[in-house]
Formats: structure tokens, C-alpha cells, sequence
């Protein structure tokens, strides 16, 4: 049988047409309304063409009214502005291909909470006490009040499918709730001490020949090496370290006593596409970074320095096997759970890799450094800085404080070189973590010179006259 073609018929020029499809008997109204500038379409639900143009006047004049009057012509369901808006966060994800960032953020609040509180409703019909029973259903559905932070992430991802809605005249501007934001803000995370660190990186070598299979052990390998280096680094564990390089990385003269490991971070939550980071590694690093290109087949007998000059395109942190790794998370849980170190003792919560990084500032900052000074290396603003850090000011005084100056005798300078000042243990750490030797020297090169320095004075004192 042969299809009809489309019937269109023209009830006011450039304002009102009828379109019959060729699969249907109805009429479909199309109009437009110069306060809102685009077309709209409704079903007449009749084949008889008087009816439909009759319908369609009247339609068309009440559009006009409500636009000229500020409402939206057309009402929409929530869900599926949502769905839209969805789209669009789920192209900007793929192409910036990060598991990390606003974007995932505000698909998660859409999904998980958004939808299925809204999506039946009219999206013109959400005023401020259908909001009130949001938050309600929300600190229901969770058990507790969301953090300041979570909540702010779906008042977000709200203003999101709201603003869409009034682009396209689903509702007005005058109609979108004030989004209120009752939560907490966030206070301190959950950390490790450098006594902690230490003692996690003595535990790797025995934890890694406990792995029963070849794939868990070249895990546990990679992640013994893994968790040193954020803590070292204060990088984010995931996308941060996850793209990171060997391209990214360089040897650079700044005029200290050796160069230093200088690292372009391509990825991670605050990186901006195609604007990369940049990041000084703690000359620990290079141990790690030597490690793990044993751990590399393609690389391996080459020295860090070759490796770094030849800009290799492959990923820094793999295992053996070359597989990009996908459950160091739930190892390090397990580790962290087989040493009974879950648990952090100041916040009683849980920690994770992040714990790590947390780590890393809170040492910068009891080393003396500003949050100004660590904001561009640790890729977190200052205000944040000083916001989740504050616990640690006082520290940055300590011996001030607590009336216990700095001591000149060999017991002293012992202390120093066993003990380390903030930061100056991760050299020891490295040795634990990797199982490679590091000169004294290396680890800490000024309290080794303050030691000879002070056994030379006692050894001339004892000297017969």
C-alpha cells in the first residue's frame, strides 16, 4: 500500500499550521508564540479538520496569554527534562573519560535522588514545600542529614534540569525554589600518623607473599608501592595517579643539589581539560619510581633517568602484568582491616587511599608550609586547606609552645636522624616499602652532617692535650 504524504495546512502565517503524518488519521497542531520564539506541538486527537483548526486557536491564544503573563506554555515531567540534561552530563563524562568530577557527581544525585522523588511531577509544580518534602525524604532515605557538600552536589545538579526547563519554557524563572542547604560542613577526614604509615609500609613485604594467586600478589606488589607514593606525594589516589605517565614526568635542575622530579598531573578533580597541574615529588619518589620500572617488562634494565628521557606513553602505575589495576581500593581495605587499622582513632571513620593524601598536607603543614605555599601542589585551594587543617596550626609551633627548644648534644642530633622531622621519614619509608637501600645520607642529609659535626666536637674534647 502506498504512503500518503504529509498534509500540512496553514491557519496563520508563521503562528498556527496543522501536519496530518502519513501513518495517522489525526491532526497535530503546531504553533508559536513570539514571547517564547519556537514552535510547539500538541495532538489534536481528531481527524476532522474544523475541530483541529479550532483547537489549535485556542491553544495558540492561551499561550499567548500565559507567556505575556510569565508561565510556561508548555508543562513538562520532571523526569524527562532530567533525562535530557542526563544526556548531556553523560557526553561531557565521555569525553573527558574521568571516573572523578562535578559531572559523575550530578549524574549520581540525578539518579539515585532527583528521579525518583520527582521525576512524577510536573516540573512547573515543584515549589518550595514539594522541595521541603524532598529533604525530608532524603534525610529518610539515608538515615541522617547529608553532609553540606553532598547536598550542595544535588542542589546542583537540580539547578541543572531547572535551568533547562526554563530555557526551553517548561516553567519560569520566578517559579525555581530557593535549593536550601542544611547540611554540616565538613570537618576533619580521616588520616594516618607518620607512626601509622611506617608501620603500614614494614607490613607490605610480608602481606605481598601472603597473596594466594599470581594476579593478588602482583596487586598487593603494585599497591606496596602505590600507597607510599601517595602518601609521599598527597596526590588524589584514582585519576590523578591512575594517568599518570611517564611522559609526565621529568628531571629538573631548579638549582638545588640534585634535580627534582617535576610531574604535569593530566588528570583528577580539579584539573580543567587540556590544562594540566604541575607537582614537585618528594626525592623518595624516585625509589618508588625505580621500582616500578622493575615491575614494567618493556622497561626494565634501564635506569629512572633513561626511562624519564625516552617519555614512554605508558601508565606508571601497573602490575606485572601490564593490566591498568581495578580493585586497589578493596585491597587496601582488607590490608588496612588485616592490621586492625580501619578504623581512624580521631574520627572513628573508615579510611581509604584519600586517607593518604590527607596524610601527605597534614605533614606539609606541621613542616612549616602555608596552605598558600601547598595550595598549587596538592591542586586544593587555600581556604579548603585551611578549613579541613586547622587542627594542625598549633603544631606548627611545637617546640615554642610546649617550652622544648631545639637541644645541641649528640642525643639530639641521634633523635633527629632516627626520628626525622615531618616529611624527612618518608626517605625510611621508601626503604621499607620497596625493599631497596637507601644511604643514610640520602635519607637525611642534614642530620647525619649535624651528627658528625657533633661527634667531631666531642671526639676533639676527649683528644689528650
Amino acid at each position: 500500500m502506498k504512503e500518503r504524504s504529509p498534509e500540512t495546512i496553514v491557519v496563520r502565517e508563521n503562528e498556527i499550521r496543522l501536519v496530518r503524518r502519513p501513518d495517522s488519521e489525526r491532526w497535530q497542531a503546531h504553533f508559536k508564540v513570539d514571547a517564547i520564539g519556537k514552535w510547539i506541538r500538541k495532538a489534536t486527537g481528531t481527524p476532522n479538520l474544523e475541530k483541529a483548526k479550532a483547537f489549535a486557536e485556542e491553544q495558540w491564544f492561551e499561550a499567548k496569554v500565559l507567556a505575556k503573563a510569565g508561565h510556561p506554555v508548555v508543562s513538562k515531567k520532571f523526569k524527562s527534562v532530567a533525562d535530557v540534561v542526563l544526556r548531556d552530563l553523560e557526553i561531557k563524562v565521555a569525553e573527558d573519560k574521568t571516573k572523578r568530577g562535578s559531572n559523575n557527581d550530578y549524574i549520581s544525585a540525578i539518579n539515585g535522588y532527583l528521579i525518583p522523588f520527582f521525576g512524577g511531577y510536573n516540573v512547573d509544580r515543584i515549589n518550595q514545600a514539594v522541595f521541603t518534602e524532598f529533604c525530608e525524604w532524603r534525610r529518610q532515605k539515608v538515615g541522617r542529614e547529608l553532609s553540606h557538600s553532598a547536598q550542595a552536589n544535588h542542589n546542583a545538579a537540580l539547578s541543572l534540569v531547572f535551568d533547562y526547563a526554563i530555557e526551553r519554557a517548561y516553567m519560569s524563572n520566578m517559579q525555581k525554589p530557593v535549593l536550601k542547604n542544611t547540611g554540616e560542613h565538613g570537618g576533619r577526614r580521616p588520616d594516618f600518623s607518620s607512626q601509622e604509615v611506617l608501620h603500614m609500609a614494614s607490613k607490605f613485604a610480608d602481606w605481598v607473599q601472603e597473596g594466594r594467586i599470581g594476579r593478588t600478589r602482583e596487586l598487593r606488589e603494585l599497591l606496596s608501592i602505590y600507597v607510599p607514593f601517595a602518601a609521599a606525594t598527597g596526590m588524589r589516589p584514582g585519576t590523578e595517579m591512575e594517568y599518570l605517565e611517564w611522559r609526565h614526568i621529568e628531571l629538573r635542575d631548579v638549582g638545588l643539589e640534585k634535580p627534582v622530579l617535576y610531574a604535569r598531573i593530566q588528570k583528577g578533580k580539579t584539573v580543567k581539560k587540556n590544562k594540566p597541574m604541575f607537582a614537585v615529588f618528594h626525592e623518595s619518589c624516585k625509589t618508588y619510581l625505580a621500582r616500578l620500572i622493575e615491575l614494567a617488562p618493556e622497561l626494565q634494565g634501564k635506569t629512572l633517568e633513561q626511562v624519564l628521557d625516552e617519555k614512554h606513553e605508558s601508565r606508571v602505575f601497573r602490575p606485572r602484568n601490564g593490566v591498568q589495576p581495578t580493585h586497589l581500593i578493596a585491597q587496601f581495605s582488607q590490608f588496612l582491616q588485616d592490621l586492625d587499622m580501619l578504623l581512624c582513632p580521631t574520627t572513628g571513620q573508615e579510611r581509604t587511599l584519600y586517607s593518604l593524601r590527607h596524610f601527605a598536607i597534614t605533614q606539609m603543614i606541621a613542616k612549616g608550609l602555608t596552605a598558600e605555599q601547598i595550595q598549587a601542589q596538592v591542586r586544593t585551594s587555600a581556604t579548603m586547606i585551611a578549613k579541613f587543617y586547622n587542627h594542625m596550626s598549633p603544631l606548627m609551633n611545637a617546640a615554642q609552645f610546649s617550652g622544648q627548644g631545639e637541644g645541641g648534644s649528640i642525643e639530639t642530633s641521634i633523635a633527629k636522624l632516627l626520628n626525622s622531622t615531618p616529611n624527612d621519614e618518608l626517605m625510611f619509608m621508601a626503604e621499607l616499602s620497596t625493599g631497596l637501600s637507601i644511604s643514610l645520607r640520602q635519607q637525611n642529609k642534614t642530620a647525619l652532617e649535624e651528627l658528625r659535626e657533633e661527634l667531631q666536637k666531642t671526639s676533639a674534647a676527649a683528644a689528650p692535650n
